[in-house]
């Protein structure tokens, strides 16, 4: 949990000092610019982790399967060896994928996004 902790608060720095930069590089330094920015970099890593989070809890996985299903259907004698050999290797004696990234990125993603609308509500 601490390295979740860790790895979110260095995202959400980078992701600020990278907002500065393109700030900076655009030469109009305003807090409306700014929050701009950081609330269009956040929307990448809160994508980015919803879209690992989805994955990891095999949501794609019906899809995949209906898909090896359909494309090595063939003649029956096929398909039963198809079968045989799917019994014995299921996606849940595979196990489930976990990255290591998706917490940090979702989390930093959001936090970054709540606080930017805040921001934006707070200077109007």
């Amino acid at each position: 949990m601490k390295q979740i902790a860790v790895r979110t608060g260095w995202l959400i720095a980078a992701m600020l000092l990278a907002s500065g930069l393109i700030i900076s590089w655009q030469g109009t330094w305003t807090a409306v610019a700014f929050i701009n920015v950081a609330f269009l970099l956040s929307l990448v890593p809160l994508s980015l982790g919803g879209l690992l989070f989805v994955y990891e809890r095999g949501f794609f996985s019906g899809f995949a399967y209906g898909f090896r299903r359909w494309r090595k259907s063939g003649t029956k004698a096929e398909q039963y060896l198809e079968e045989a050999a799917s019994e014995q290797e299921t996606e849940e004696s595979r196990g489930p994928r976990h990255f290591v990234a998706t917490y940090p990125l979702l989390f930093s993603g959001l936090f970054l996004f709540l606080i930017m609308i805040a921001a934006g509500y707070a200077i109007q």
